[in-house]
């Protein structure tokens, strides 16, 4: 059997789990598909569920020892498959092999090289393998397409696998004194220790004899300084690293990255979110995919200043935010 589909993804959740995404729907007679990802992607490898999928785990974060490593992985794969589809979703360690795969069409191969950018901007691997591709799958529209770009829209996962658009937000009974309201913080695969701030100061503006009737989840941030000082504030707290099927219209207030998957995901089924940019992205892209929403009349101004849960709203739902992006890549790789 030829393993003659490689997905690639690494450095982040939001590369992984599109891939993995597509793995799982990837229904291929006679055929293997190979799984590369680094140490992070080993985190989420519970989540594949084809057993004709192979994971092949690069050991190392020395950039010197990752460059070896996947020079010889590449040049096995190579010379063992005549015909190889390649799709990259992003991080450093997509480079080297795709290259030398798209390279080796000189000695008759048949390779095809497709790659998947999720934000509006861009990444720095996939800036450079755009040139290496045939096909690249774009998350945000465009008025013109490159030649090689196609609309996909976004990757999301869809809760309980329903699509459930909310029509109206849920109304707080504030007369009820043993009301709940959750709010929900989601900081990426590392956790965020400045949105854990911007929420302890969310914290200490609701009074004393109110916290009960808050409860919060959140995304651990790496730094026991910050927990503690969360704790401090309530003891109604849920840390946790990552979790699926986060109901989304549960929640009170989502304080939340803007990267695109969490963009697109959560304004799928709630408006009650405040989204801050990371201020480390590179290429500020999360800048980026928030500002599309605000230029193009999808959002409300609490997406930009956030002013108090209590002047949230409205509903803002895209009509360019879309559940099958993975689907329109599988019928696309089918071919």
């Amino acid at each position: 059997m030829k393993n003659n589909f490689l997905l690639i993804a690494g450095a982040s959740g939001g590369h992984i789990l599109p891939a993995i995404s597509l793995i799982n729907k990837l229904n291929l007679k006679n055929q293997k598909i190979l799984f590369l990802t680094d140490m992070v992607g080993k985190n989420f490898l519970n989540k594949i569920n084809n057993q004709n999928c192979i994971c092949k785990i690069i050991p190392h974060k020395n950039k010197i020892k990752i460059i070896l490593f996947q020079f010889f992985f590449s040049l096995k794969f190579i010379i063992k498959n005549q015909s190889i589809k390649v799709i990259g979703f992003g991080g450093f360690i997509t480079l080297l092999p795709i290259i030398l795969i798209k390279l080796s069409n000189i000695f008759n191969k048949k390779n095809i090289v497709y790659i998947h950018e999720q934000n509006i901007i861009y990444g720095l691997a996939n800036k450079f393998i755009y040139f290496f591709s045939n096909y690249v799958f774009i998350s945000f529209p465009k008025i013109k397409l490159k030649s090689k770009e196609i609309y996909v829209g976004n990757f999301f996962k869809v809760i309980n696998n329903k699509i459930n658009k909310i029509n109206e937000i849920n109304k707080i009974n504030k007369n009820n004194n043993s009301i709940i309201n959750k709010i929900l913080l989601l900081g990426g695969s590392a956790g965020s220790i400045d949105l854990n701030i911007f929420l302890l100061d969310f914290m200490s503006k609701i009074p004393f004899s109110e916290i009960s009737k808050y409860e919060f989840h959140i995304q651990t941030p790496n730094n026991n300084k910050i927990k503690n000082q969360l704790l401090r504030k309530s003891k109604n707290i849920t840390f946790f690293d990552f979790q699926d099927n986060i109901n989304f219209k549960d929640y009170y207030l989502i304080i939340s990255r803007s990267g695109s998957g969490s963009l697109f995901e959560i304004l799928f089924f709630t408006d009650k979110v405040y989204f801050e940019p990371h201020i480390h992205s590179r290429d500020k892209h999360q800048k980026h995919n928030k500002l599309f929403f605000i230029n193009y009349g999808y959002s409300i101004e609490n997406l930009v200043n956030h002013k108090g849960i209590d002047e949230i709203s409205e509903i803002y739902f895209n009509k360019l935010i879309n559940p099958f992006s993975i689907d329109k890549i599988l019928s696309f790789i089918s071919k």
